[in-house]
């Protein structure tokens, strides 16, 4: 989902895109953190901190047991 918001709001994904880190946990939280920049870089000086970012791009719901819901 990160990922793909990132893609959204970057003017150039490939500058922010994160590259591929250790572990899937690991990816999650650069997604996460690249989210962030490209909302710092789209809208200019955002003062929340990353994870007030992340917690209103999800609606609170980033580890809600069953989140995103099944697609079909």
């Amino acid at each position: 989902m990160f990922t793909s918001l990132l893609v959204d709001l970057a003017d150039d994904p490939s500058v922010v895109l994160p590259t591929p880190a250790a572990s899937p946990v690991a990816d999650a939280v650069e997604a996460v953190v690249g989210f962030a920049l490209a909302v710092g870089t789209r809208f200019g000086m955002v003062t929340a901190p990353t994870w007030l970012l992340a917690s209103a791009a999800c609606h609170g719901r980033l580890l809600a047991p069953g989140w995103p819901p099944p697609v079909g």
